[in-house]
């Protein structure tokens, strides 16, 4: 397994490395390549995207603390798979009530949103074009806080492994793993990126009327502040990837299909 991911990482640093130098040569280091991109048009209310965020962490915040009272006394296996039943409700309801809202507030709505079924093969090309030359960054930034870790904390410093993973290693339940393949693969790229791409970086470009890639780099400031902290520079730059492919695009497909590939 290390040898597979030792060839592929040479690969993404060798493919991905020449993408993303001729993407800045041609872009002159990134500047113009948003220049001509409009922002999407909408109607949605001023706070409207504050309020599905901060709901969905009061929501994820009470359900879990309350659902974890409940089943205490249960297998810790069987208190996991209700604490993510649990997630995957509340994410999966969130998702209808974004796409019904999308429908109502967008110019065009889902279509204006970036929901564009026409072109979901062409995005999936793209999609692996951004992967590929975004994912040797990410794990270069990652392999910097392992290193700067043992540095500073000693040779035991670990980097925090995402609890979704965890799961799915540490448990060997057939319906817990199905569960979080299905929640951590699909369901939480889609719902993540309406929110973070679809809602909130819409929301600085179009209703605080910031520049494409201050929208951007903001949206990713916030949505990289919501993992674990040791994850913070490589979830930033994953995160600056995968909202470029939405505003060049317009398709919000893109960016989840980037997500999806990660997770």
């Amino acid at each position: 397994m290390e040898t597979f991911y030792s060839v592929f990482f040479i690969f993404c640093l060798t493919v991905g490395g020449g993408l993303f130098i001729k993407w800045l040569a041609e872009t002159r280091f990134g500047t113009k390549s948003l220049e001509s991109v409009p922002p999407r048009p909408n109607f949605m209310p001023y706070n409207f995207p504050l309020v599905v965020m901060l709901g969905w962490l009061m929501l994820t915040s009470l359900g879990s603390a309350a659902v974890e009272n409940l089943t205490s006394q249960m297998a810790d296996w069987r208190q996991k798979l209700i604490v993510f039943s649990c997630f995957f409700v509340i994410e999966a309801a969130a998702v209808i009530f974004i796409v019904y809202s999308a429908k109502k507030y967008f110019i065009d709505g889902l279509y204006g949103f970036g929901i564009r079924l026409k072109t979901i093969f062409r995005d999936f090309g793209f999609a692996v074009a951004v992967f590929i030359s975004v994912w040797p960054f990410v794990m270069l930034a990652l392999s910097a806080v392992v290193v700067l870790g043992k540095y500073f904390v000693g040779p035991d410093f670990n980097l925090e492994k995402n609890e979704g993973l965890v799961v799915l290693l540490e448990y060997k339940q057939l319906s817990l793993r199905i569960l979080m393949i299905i929640f951590a693969a699909v369901l939480t790229p889609i719902f993540e990126e309406f929110v973070f791409r679809g809602l909130i970086q819409t929301y600085f470009r179009q209703t605080l009327g910031y520049g494409p890639w201050q929208s951007i780099l903001l949206t990713s400031a916030i949505f990289s502040l919501l993992h674990p902290l040791m994850h913070l520079p490589a979830i930033f730059i994953l995160s600056a990837a995968m909202g470029y492919a939405y505003e060049k695009s317009g398709s919000i497909l893109r960016s989840i299909f980037v997500h999806l590939l990660f997770n």
